[in-house]
């Protein structure tokens, strides 16, 4: 462990309402705007024209637990000032403090609703995300050296995303971030995206996939149609499963990787485990396909040297992906992360989980899934 504490690679930011005014008030008369109690509803949402209202107080439920009584009290009696540690950098060092975390790697929570806006919003969807990379810096700004961010791409616009990378490369970003899921007429494999990669690539910009963020789709709309036990695990097999396989298969398969062998791409809050199959199953069909199809284009590498190579994982507690990660060689690419201020976060028992997870380890391994590997990653320290 680094004698200051830990770097969590993925942490969140709760944006203010003010982060929005940049937006022209041409477009955002179709949202974001934040109504206290929406019919039907009790508490503080965002709301977009034509979209399922999100809860603000959603995203400070770090530290509360996970009992439905009180994921509804802090929904429904959400005030900005009962918590400022999420949106006020300075309030945030305390939290950090607190929790044995000396920097944090941030990602936007109630931006990722944009990316639920559909086509004819797109010019909306631009101008939240340009607002908010903007912000974003003034933020990691207040406090230097120990916040850090990586910029909002769209994928409706990939020349605007493309001038996007190379402007926020200038503010300081320390990578960019697109959805990982896509309607179904989409997909990353597709030839569309090569001037990103290709940008990515030569700017050494990581790309970044977080988790539950889907383009097209509300963030919360499938959570809340749940009706059976078995939609509830569709659901939950679905997030935590079958998106991070589905998308390293297309990034595979799809040859990006192999074409853009400089590219690093992170997969954040989808834990480790569901990368093993990847590093010991894939390899075979790699292996034959090139053998048998010498004439097609093909992976010139195994799955698992690519993934060694580009890939990386955030995680939070997940003592069997790291026994899985250490048994392949794959502790290198793995970087720990609190989620703060969300619900599934470690905060503020940060301390105590990675002692109880990382146990079985040397120090040195631990020192490279707390710190060295998101050091190195990212140059901050």
């Amino acid at each position: 462990m680094a004698a200051n504490g830990f770097i969590s690679a993925d942490s969140h930011v709760n944006e203010p309402e003010a982060v929005w005014d940049a937006i022209p008030k041409d477009l955002r008369v179709r949202g974001p705007h934040f109504i206290q109690d929406p019919p039907g509803k009790k508490g503080l949402y965002i709301c977009f024209e034509g979209h399922e209202p999100d809860p603000v107080g959603q995203t400070f439920l770090a530290g509360t637990g996970r009992e439905p009584d009180i994921v509804k009290d802090t929904i429904e009696n959400f005030t900005w000032d009962k918590w400022p540690g999420p949106w006020d950098p300075k309030a945030r060092i305390g939290d950090m403090d607190l929790d044995g975390v000396e920097i944090e790697v941030l990602y936007p929570s109630m931006a990722r609703n944009f990316y639920g806006l559909h086509g004819q919003d797109t010019p909306l969807q631009l101008a939240g995300i340009r607002a908010y990379n903007d912000w974003i810096v003034e933020y990691c700004a207040a406090v230097p050296g120990r916040l850090f961010a990586v910029s909002m791409l769209s994928v409706l616009d990939i020349g605007w995303s493309v001038e996007e990378m190379k402007r926020c490369a200038r503010l300081g970003h320390k990578g960019v971030m697109l959805p990982p899921g896509l309607p179904e007429s989409m997909s990353y494999a597709d030839p569309a995206f090569e001037p990103i990669w290709t940008v990515a690539e030569d700017m050494d910009l990581p790309v970044h996939f977080h988790i539950n963020i889907n383009q097209s789709a509300d963030r919360l709309v499938y959570g809340r149609q749940e009706k059976s036990m078995l939609q509830a695990g569709n659901r939950a097999v679905k997030r935590q499963v079958y998106d991070a396989a589905g998308l390293m298969k297309d990034l595979l398969f799809g040859l990006v990787l192999e074409g853009h062998p400089r590219m690093r791409v992170v997969f954040a809050e989808y834990e480790l485990s569901w990368i093993l199959p990847f590093m010991t199953r894939m390899d075979g069909t790699v292996r034959r396909f090139g053998q048998e199809n010498p004439d097609i284009p093909h992976m010139t590498a195994l799955a698992s040297e690519t993934i060694r190579r580009q890939v990386y994982f955030t995680f939070q507690n997940d003592p069997a992906g790291i026994a899985g990660a250490a048994a392949l060689g794959l502790l290198d690419n793995c970087m720990w992360a609190n989620d703060y201020p969300h619900g599934g976060s470690t905060w503020p028992k940060s301390k105590e989980i990675v002692a109880a997870q990382l146990g079985g380890l040397d120090a040195e391994a631990v020192r490279k899934l707390v710190w060295d590997n998101a050091a190195s990653f990212y140059g901050i320290a």
